[in-house]
């Protein structure tokens, strides 16, 4: 009886730890199903999703061929390199070398990259990609590039006609198309092997992108970017709508508030400032017809009495709400920008410009507040950009200062185009400034005059483009750097505001975002010459919402 009586407790208590257990079991399992639960609910709440309002999209298309890209990264195309804030970094390219006499660069692209359709990126295709942007005439000059050639799949070969140790300062401003996948619409659905693909472009509205699941580098955490074509009052209003979580807008509404967002002032080497026609008018035309030369500003001491006269932040307090920096030239902040042609209280303001002008004998005889000489007033048109509210304003604000020092100016809006007609002849406000000291080069050398809005005042001096000759043959970077230096001043001539003053640029203007709380944008660079707002994607893949 005992034994049976035991052998029930037994078998009870047996039963009840297995219950036990079996509870313990199904609490501890509910535990982590309703664990994995929270957990995809904080997943599903943490956004992935960008919408931003930027003021232009491509007119010709997502095509580095035909320019796309050329002034800040593609995103949907790699590039050889990145050089945000001046300094080349690999990205698509692993290895760069050059021969000792500067003419042959061979590069070795990654053997991972992939295109958003799932194909190998070759070497043949950016040998195929550089050889097509230098023969469709965009504004990015490959000229010195003879022939591209892969070698294999993974290098490419570049024969330069003359020596450029500076070469790698363009690859990172040429996104690289698949050359079996182009074709004469490639602009309309982009292939690429960038971080992010084109799912929708609604021409004018807004284009869609989403994660390139193919691509090689760092997986972002925003997966989709919805960008809406807007200008800087649509912007604004999207903003105060909550209809955008980044918006590009000018310095004027930068200074308005919003619930919700922060602004954000990124510095830039966007600068503002006159492109001047440096020869005399001597009845010479161009090959389209176009006069050539100014009588009033083919006379150094007026370009650079206004180089230096003009007051630069009353400029920018008057123009740009005092969210700007003084420019003096298309290379500040740069590795090779010459420091010693800054201005300052000894070699600039109005007095110092006025004493310029009346050396050169350009004098008021007859009282009526205008400068003359040789019969010839200082007197001309200042174009600007229409429709660019920034460059309207400058021409205003140039033209006040002007009067000051006893030159006349009478700014005109026209469009670009009609700018072009006109520009080897007539000053016009203009925005430049880039990575790279081929912008200093476009702007200055004897080659580039005639080429599109690169040095369209024909500027020239042989010592300048001996300087530029020497520092693409240099076979280091800090020879680079001496010698674009020196091209801008060498204490004697160059062409700065100090020396020639071919251009007389005025103000950085940072480039303002209203972005929505929570969202990061990461650590941005000082950016580029950019007026449509996508420079600020550059750092994408940093990119996170709290």
């Amino acid at each position: 009886m005992n034994y049976v009586k035991n052998r029930i407790w037994a078998l009870l208590l047996v039963t009840v730890l297995c219950l036990s257990t079996l509870t313990a079991c199904s609490q501890a399992g509910n535990g982590d199903v309703n664990k994995e639960k929270n957990v995809a609910v904080n997943n599903a709440a943490k956004k992935t999703e960008v919408v931003a309002a930027v003021s232009s999209e491509p007119s010709a298309g997502w095509n580095p061929i035909t320019g796309y890209g050329q002034r800040y990264d593609p995103i949907l195309q790699s590039t050889l390199t990145k050089a945000y804030g001046g300094e080349i970094q690999m990205d698509l390219a692993t290895d760069a070398s050059v021969s000792d006499d500067g003419k042959t660069w061979t590069i070795k692209i990654r053997d991972d990259a992939y295109y958003s359709n799932g194909a190998k990126v070759l070497a043949s295709d950016v040998a195929f990609t550089y050889e097509a942007v230098r023969d469709n005439g965009t504004s990015l000059d490959l000229s010195n590039v003879e022939k591209a050639e892969a070698t294999d799949d993974v290098t490419v070969v570049f024969h330069m006609k003359e020596p450029d140790y500076t070469f790698l300062y363009v690859t990172y401003k040429v996104g690289i198309v698949p050359e079996a996948y182009y074709s004469d619409n490639y602009g309309e659905a982009p292939i690429g092997s960038g971080p992010y693909k084109m799912v929708q472009w609604e021409k004018g509205q807004q284009a869609v992108w989403e994660y390139n699941e193919y691509y090689y580098g760092k997986e972002p955490e925003i997966k989709r970017v919805v960008l809406l074509f807007m200008n800087d009052d649509a912007a604004f209003m999207a903003v105060q709508r909550g209809d955008a979580d980044l918006a590009y807008v000018n310095q004027n509404l930068a200074t308005q508030t919003v619930d919700g967002y922060r602004m954000v002032n990124v510095e830039s080497i966007d600068n503002y400032g006159i492109i001047f026609p440096t020869l005399l008018k001597q009845g010479e035309l161009a090959e389209d017809g176009q006069v050539i030369g100014n009588d009033v500003t083919g006379d150094v001491a007026i370009r650079r009495a206004l180089s230096v006269g003009l007051d630069r932040q009353a400029l920018i307090d008057q123009v740009f709400n005092g969210l700007a920096k003084p420019s003096f030239s298309m290379c500040d902040t740069m590795p090779w920008f010459n420091e010693k042609t800054k201005l300052d209280e000894k070699n600039s303001g109005a007095e110092v410009a006025k004493t310029i002008l009346e050396e050169a004998g350009w004098k008021d005889s007859d009282g009526d507040g205008v400068r003359e000489k040789n019969g010839v007033k200082a007197e001309f048109t200042l174009f600007y950009t229409s429709t660019n509210s920034n460059r309207q304003s400058m021409a205003m604000a140039v033209a006040d200062q002007a009067k000051k020092l006893g030159i006349l100016i009478h700014p005109e809006g026209a469009a670009n185009s009609d700018i072009q007609k006109q520009f080897y002849s007539t000053p016009y406000v203009f925005g430049r400034g880039d990575y790279t000291p081929n912008e200093f080069y476009l702007m200055t050398s004897t080659n580039s005059i005639g080429c599109g809005w690169s040095n369209s005042g024909h500027y020239s001096n042989p010592k300048v483009d001996e300087y530029m000759r020497l520092a693409m043959a240099s076979k280091s970077l800090e020879d680079v750097y001496k010698y674009y230096k020196l091209a801008q001043w060498d204490g004697e001539t160059g062409a700065s505001m100090i020396g020639d003053a071919p251009d007389c640029w005025l103000a950085r203007a940072d480039h303002c975002y209203f972005v929505r709380e929570g969202l990061n944008i990461g650590e941005q660079p000082i950016q580029p010459h950019c007026a449509n707002g996508q420079v600020v994607l550059s750092n994408l893949c940093d990119w996170s919402w709290k």
